[in-house]
């Protein structure tokens, strides 16, 4: 087989029910020079049977074997074993459209590092909803500072592989699209987007990103690794400002709400003060931030309430 131009690293654990659907939209590309790199992270269902299926159906697939490391350490394993110029990752048990490479990969002939699509979330019953990848047609950090805070997905793109050897996913940590995908678009000189969805990512909801515990705080330390390496690169004074941003979206909004998802309301109250503690050492000063002046009356009145400790207020609210 030639040179594979584009490196496509499929992690891959306990997803048989989903694995196949998974593979034909990889194998249904529209452009072929691809090497598919299908990471068994030590799997204990039927997900190994089936790669070997496709290993012998098509020479483009590559099996690989490791210990079970997680989701980042599965992705981290692909890179290192990927010969293609360009790459990109396709979670197990999402699909693709037929031209998610042929498209991104034209948005990097103008020199860019990274291609950005939009994405569809589908859910269990059917229905599907549209996610947004970044309102912008090309621009960079420099231009554009906003652009460290699009939609943080490492799979709705397709990078050059080059970004991958300083900077990798961290192990052992959930939301590690959010601790790396900022930086990788902050590295770049350029990135580019298709308006269009090409990425369909499954919801599911016994998955990692729907199983909230004491790790929600996870979200802080991927902020904080985009915060250190922006700091160490560069600090410019309006990325960091957009680092800001992101701690309150987080902070204030999802991680709030992952936490009123939860069951237990004693553990909730607990785990909200958590949070707020976690969002004042990083912005002590968040309920002056134009984040908080520019909400809509409902949500002032939640972050009031959250900075005056009214926790058990705030999921009465929202249960409501």
């Amino acid at each position: 087989m030639n040179q594979p131009v584009v490196t496509v690293v499929i992690p891959v654990y306990n997803v048989e029910q989903f694995l196949r659907e998974c593979l034909d939209s990889i194998l249904a590309q529209t452009y072929e020079s691809l090497e598919i790199l299908a990471v068994n992270d030590g799997s204990t269902d039927g997900s190994r049977a089936i790669l070997e299926d496709y290993v012998h159906k098509d020479l483009r697939v590559i099996l690989l074997d490791k210990p079970n490391g997680g989701l980042s350490d599965a992705r981290n394993y692909g890179i290192l074993h990927a010969n293609g110029k360009y790459i990109c990752f396709i979670d197990g048990d999402d699909t693709i459209s037929p031209k998610y490479v042929e498209l991104l990969l034209k948005g990097l002939e103008s020199g860019a590092d990274i291609s950005v699509s939009d994405m569809e979330y589908v859910y269990e019953d059917g229905h599907r909803e549209f996610s947004s990848g970044g309102v912008f047609q090309q621009s960079s950090i420099h231009e554009q500072p906003d652009l460290i805070r699009i939609n943080n997905s490492a799979c709705n793109k397709l990078y050059k592989t080059e970004l991958f050897q300083e900077v990798q996913f961290p192990v052992g940590k959930l939301y590690e699209d959010l601790a790396t995908v900022p930086i990788q678009i902050y590295r770049s000189s350029l990135v580019t987007k298709v308006d269009e969805p090409l990425y369909f990512y499954r919801q599911r909801s016994g998955s990692i990103q729907h199983s909230t515990d004491r790790r929600v705080f996870h979200i802080y330390d991927a902020i904080d690794r985009v915060k250190e390496y922006v700091t160490n690169h560069g600090n410019e004074a309006a990325v960091q400002r957009e680092i800001e941003q992101m701690y309150l979206i987080f902070g204030l909004d999802i991680t709030t709400l992952k936490i009123k998802d939860m069951e237990h309301t004693k553990k909730r109250e607990e785990l909200l003060k958590e949070n707020m503690n976690q969002l004042v050492q990083r912005v002590p000063d968040y309920m002056n931030s134009s984040f908080v002046r520019n909400a809509g009356f409902r949500k002032k009145l939640i972050y009031r309430l959250l900075s005056n400790k009214y926790y058990g207020m705030v999921l009465k609210i929202y249960d409501r």
